[in-house]
């Protein structure tokens, strides 16, 4: 069972990460487990709708396109000129994503292991 509560206090107590929101996505539904106030709700879900198009396209090529003999897709990130989106997806479990300031830097694939440990208790 994903550790949706702790994944939340992580990302609002790491330094540096400036959380905007995360999400949840499961059976085609998507829900909101946290959304910065100053962030529109609509513009948000369009966003994240399209994101998640994107993971499923990233993980069809992935799984068929000769890069599974290096493990499934543990993590997708998408860097804008404003802020980074990261995917956290599991085989069995819903699909987590959120979006963070840019101040994360370059210790970014520890940050994502570390999020993943927190959520699925890897």
């Amino acid at each position: 069972m994903p550790n949706r509560g702790e994944l939340l206090e992580k990302l609002a107590t790491e330094s540096g990460v400036g959380l905007r929101t995360c999400l949840e996505y499961r059976d085609g539904a998507m829900k909101f487990l946290y959304r910065r106030e100053e962030i529109d709700e609509e513009g948000a879900r369009t966003r994240a709708r399209r994101l998640e198009e994107l993971l499923r396209a990233e993980n069809d090529l992935a799984s068929q396109g000769g890069l599974a003999d290096h493990g499934s897709l543990r993590g997708s990130v998408h860097y804008f000129d404003e802020l980074l989106v990261l995917t956290l997806p599991a085989a069995d479990d819903p699909t987590f994503g959120f979006s963070v300031g840019l101040d994360i830097g370059s210790d970014l694939t520890e940050f994502l292991d570390d999020c993943r440990e927190t959520l699925f208790e890897e």
